[in-house]
């Protein structure tokens, strides 16, 4: 029941839900300003009132709208700040008061927030566990026959002479068979709980494996590869081999991004009892409208791409109790950052 009333008032218009707000603020403002000079026991009274805007900006908007609300019933208070003959007494009474708005409307925005983003987890997680479990079954199902396609299609194409109208087509068939393998053992991967063999890394061993298996794509595209270490390197605990999937992703994400003549760049630094790894281009960059979606399982802007490369990353990320996190602008380039325990 919950959830089918979040559901229907997540569609509403935004300006429908600030409508009842401003009229609610605007008419205790006015009432306000008409009662303060003859009644001032009722003005009272209407102040205790301004609450109810803030807690509404608060439910409906989260932090942002509480605040903007307290700021805006703040104003009310202006003329016990600067007009004549106020007491201390009073102004002191009005800054408590104008505290108490911004202390209401950022608590519950910041409450109301936070519930917002669990309830996104959690419906994030269900989806996820739904998706890998279809998609384990799916690869299940053709694992097989894909394997007997792309076997008979390899034997025919040897047995063909070189010069056999048919070979060119035939070389299509094993090359798209492989393609769907490789989607299939993405997806079987993905719905895999993961089993991390964890151990003491050297970061500055690993990503040289990552850029000797990387540079060959990046030569072919004319993109350079850098990294940037810190003295005495640096060291954490994590599954290797899980590590360097996820770096190869990123850095071949990066080259595919970068034009010719570009740049990527890998960074590592310790901040406090993390190791924060950045992987940044100066490429084509993410639009924001995709910024949300590219950890998503098949979304994918690439016209071989399989979709699930980010999705196993951010798995692979969060299985090591890490974050990964993104900031691009289109246009200018693109930065993935890890944040990895540097201790099991």
């Amino acid at each position: 029941m919950i959830n089918e009333l979040r559901r229907r008032w997540s569609v509403i218009p935004t300006w429908i839900k600030v409508v009842p707000v401003v009229l609610l603020l605007a008419g205790l403002s006015l009432a306000n300003h008409y009662l303060a000079p003859t009644r001032p026991d009722l003005a009272t009274l209407v102040q205790r009132l301004f609450f109810l805007p803030v807690f509404m900006a608060s439910l409906l908007f989260g932090l942002t709208g509480g605040l903007i609300c307290a700021a805006l019933v703040s104003l009310n208070y202006l003329d016990l700040w600067w007009g004549a003959g106020v007491g201390r007494n009073h102004m002191l009474l009005a800054a408590a008061e104008m505290l108490l708005y911004f202390i209401t409307g950022g608590l519950t925005g910041f409450l109301v927030d936070r519930e917002r983003r669990e309830a996104r987890r959690v419906k994030e997680a269900e989806n996820l566990a739904l998706l890998g479990q279809a998609a384990a079954a799916v690869a299940h199902e053709l694992k097989t026959p894909l394997i007997a396609i792309g076997g008979f299609a390899q034997r025919i194409q040897r047995d063909l002479e070189p010069s056999h109208p048919y070979r060119g087509q035939l070389r299509i068939i094993v090359d798209q068979v492989r393609h769907m393998e490789n989607l299939l053992r993405q997806m079987l991967d993905y719905s895999r709980p993961l089993e991390l063999q964890r151990r003491n890394l050297a970061l500055d061993g690993l990503l040289q494996e990552v850029f000797t298996l990387t540079r060959p794509t990046a030569k072919e595209k004319r993109v350079s590869l850098a990294s940037h270490l810190p003295p005495g390197g640096l060291s954490l605990a994590g599954d290797a081999g899980r590590l360097k999937q996820v770096l190869i992703n990123l850095v071949n994400n990066a080259v595919d991004a970068s034009g010719k003549g570009g740049e990527v760049v890998v960074e590592a630094d310790r901040e406090k009892d993390q190791v924060v790894i950045a992987v940044r281009d100066a490429g084509v960059g993410i639009p924001a409208a995709e910024r949300e979606k590219i950890f998503f399982p098949f979304f994918t802007t690439k016209s071989g791409g399989t979709g699930l490369g980010l999705a196993i990353a951010r798995k692979i990320v969060l299985a090591h109790h890490g974050d990964i996190q993104v900031e691009s602008t289109p246009g200018q380039g693109t930065t993935f950052r890890l944040l990895l325990p540097q201790e099991s």
